[in-house]
């Protein structure tokens, strides 16, 4: 058993909960990926394994999981929610709003602003997640090309009057 699968084992235990052969599956497999996971891709991966474990199953054990802070949920921008295993209390992306392309930021991009937030506003197991939508390097280039090729542009306009 995984050491993530483990330590949710003892706290579902001592949460009143057992780890059910679902539940292992479902565990096994967010912390098996090497990416977040959609309901459909957890759904798919879980039913590889057990074609009989319906998709309230998955539904309510993932509500479970992440009550119990066992897993994150993340809604990134124009997405249904994904799902990973939670680690630390911050978790931070950076997100291309056209590829989707996602990157994981340091934890500690923020500081101590989770510490700050629970002192002044008395908040308690606070957990921090912040999402930054942009446009990738390769994106960004490419809208700009479609920008130009939209006004009729054949270059840049810097390129322009610069003959050898």
């Amino acid at each position: 058993m995984h050491h993530f699968v483990r330590a949710s084992n003892e706290l579902l235990r001592k949460q009143g909960y057992r780890l059910t052969p679902q539940r292992h599956m479902i565990l096994s497999v967010i912390q098996e990926a090497n990416e977040h996971l959609s309901v459909d891709q957890i759904s798919e991966r879980v039913q590889q394994r057990n074609p009989y474990v319906s998709l309230s199953t998955i539904y309510r054990t993932l509500e479970l999981l992440r009550k119990l802070g066992l897993i994150r949920e993340s809604h990134l921008p124009g997405e249904q929610p994904h799902y990973e295993a939670a680690q630390g209390h911050s978790h931070h992306h950076l997100i291309c709003r056209r590829c989707r392309h996602t990157i994981h930021l340091d934890e500690t991009l923020l500081g101590n602003l989770r510490e700050q937030l629970q002192e002044e506003y008395h908040f308690h197991n606070l957990t921090l997640d912040l999402v930054a939508a942009g446009y990738c390097s390769s994106c960004w280039q490419e809208l700009q090309q479609e920008v130009l090729a939209s006004e009729g542009i054949a270059e840049p306009p810097e390129a322009e009057g610069q003959e050898g």
